[in-house]
């Protein structure tokens, strides 16, 4: 479902006319992250922008980028 919602906020990026490329990037980034999760044993909390923040932020190893963060708040938003 997340990976899903990346794609839709992936597509409507490089489909809007003022192209972000710092943005496309990001959500590369974010996607490499959701990656490393095994999701048939693992559930990614879509609930919260909080707990998707902390899960992205244990994944990376280091703090969420401001572009990251809002990244995780549209995901929960979409």
């Amino acid at each position: 479902m997340i990976q899903t919602k990346l794609l839709i906020i992936e597509y409507n990026t490089v489909n809007n006319p003022v192209q972000n490329p710092i943005k496309l990037k990001t959500i590369r980034s974010v996607r490499n992250l959701l990656m490393e999760i095994d999701f048939i044993s693992e559930t990614v909390p879509m609930e919260s922008t909080e707990k998707l923040k902390e899960l992205l932020t244990s994944l990376k190893g280091e703090t969420l980028t401001q572009e990251e963060s809002s990244i995780a708040e549209e995901l929960i938003a979409v």
